[in-house]
């Protein structure tokens, strides 16, 4: 199991450089990622949809067009730190009126059963220190009839680019990313071991499955570079 302290400590440390380094070890890829999350979510408007992990809210803010004005988008994370970052950014956007921002833990969601229409996650499931149970909780919460969004990380299967972006992945990124956040806690690194360990394809489906979702589906992105994961928690909407 993940020890939360450090991967918290982790994040605090490379927050002011997140962002920067998201767009730039995706070759901002990674905006066009949040938004196919968000399409593929079946947002009508007027939704309430909880992002978990929302580190430095920017997957909430893609969700809060389409959530609307009568929509609420709250987005959670355990580090305080980013979440600063997340709420800079509001104050900045010409969207995001309808975003609340909260410090809470993935593992212990400070919600009742059954609330929202969307419980989302970006690249942040497999930093929860048990993401089955994580992955549980998001259930918890969900409305029945309800999705539970899942963007991660994945790798290309095969042929010259899996060879080309696995080399990338496992020696230039974390290099790049140490140079770049400034941290000497081997953030990056870590990003790429657990990328590494975290299932993926068929394997994460089946673990949607066995926390109570049904109808789950997983689409690669950019030739596997990530996967999108929906499911429906079981029951009536």
């Amino acid at each position: 199991m993940k020890d939360a302290a450090r991967i918290r400590s982790m994040f605090a440390a490379v927050s002011r450089r997140y962002d920067l380094l998201n767009h730039l070890l995706s070759l901002n890829r990674d905006k066009y990622w949040r938004k196919k999350a968000v399409e593929m979510s079946g947002l009508a408007g007027g939704e309430l949809v909880l992002d978990v992990c929302s580190g430095t809210a920017d997957l909430a803010l893609a969700y809060s067009e389409s959530a609307g004005d009568d929509g609420l988008v709250v987005g959670t994370d355990f580090c305080p730190e980013m979440l600063v970052i997340g709420k800079g950014k509001l104050a900045g956007a010409r969207r995001g009126s309808n975003i609340e921002l909260m410090v809470a833990d993935t593992l212990r969601l400070p919600f009742p059963d059954n609330v929202f229409d969307v419980v989302s996650v970006a690249f942040g499931i497999r930093n929860v220190s048990d993401y089955i149970a994580g992955i549980t909780e998001m259930t918890r919460v969900a409305k029945r009839g309800g999705r539970i969004v899942i963007l991660e990380f994945s790798l290309p299967e095969s042929g010259l680019f899996g060879k080309m972006y696995l080399a990338y992945f496992t020696k230039a990124l974390p290099a790049i990313g140490k140079i770049v956040s400034r941290s000497g806690n081997d953030a990056y690194g870590y990003l790429r071991d657990s990328v590494l360990d975290f299932p993926r394809g068929d394997m994460l489906c089946a673990v949607m499955e066995q926390c109570g979702l049904t109808d789950v589906s997983a689409k690669r992105l950019t030739l596997g570079v990530v996967s999108l994961y929906i499911g429906t928690k079981a029951g009536a909407a």
